[in-house]
């Protein structure tokens, strides 16, 4: 499967702002691919590689390195977010967690879900892991050196704050 130049491969369809924790619903493009691959894994180890360390559920290990080659993109997409707002924070003790489920994998939708201690760095991180994911899913650009960074240019579609 591939995605068309120039389309994303992934999107966030609507964003909920809770207290301490973000609820993101994603979704594929009809031709993205639902896994990752150990090609895209070692891109992601080779921007992140704080990545492979990240503690995470699974039935492979204790670790998100040990189901990378080979786990849901919106997975990724969520210690991608993680990863984002400890960079942004590195001297916050704070620990960050998230969860990631199917709504519809056929349909290529899921809710990804992190903790959080600023909701505008977490804002921040999720547009920027999901443009930076879907543009190594389609190949649009090579990974940014950490000084270069993601651009800070585009702002996340359908925030809704719960409650109010």
């Amino acid at each position: 499967m591939t995605v068309p130049s120039g389309e994303p491969a992934l999107f966030l369809e609507r964003i909920e702002v809770g207290a301490g924790r973000l609820s993101c619903v994603v979704r594929l493009a009809p031709d993205a691919p639902r896994f990752t691959t150990p090609k895209l894994a070692a891109r992601l180890r080779e921007a992140f590689p704080d990545l492979p360390r990240h503690a995470c559920v699974n039935e492979v290990g204790p670790c998100f390195g040990d189901v990378m080659d080979r786990t849901p993109l919106p997975h990724a997409l969520e210690h991608l977010v993680i990863d984002l707002q400890t960079r942004a924070a590195p001297h916050d003790a704070a620990v960050y967690a998230g969860t990631t489920d199917w709504v519809d994998e056929a349909a290529g939708t899921a809710r990804v879900q992190v903790s959080f201690t600023d909701d505008l760095a977490a804002l921040r991180a999720f547009r920027d892991a999901t443009r930076f994911l879907s543009d190594c899913v389609v190949g649009l650009r090579d990974i940014p050196t950490e000084e270069e960074g993601v651009q800070d240019d585009v702002r996340p579609s359908h925030i809704r704050q719960n409650g109010r």
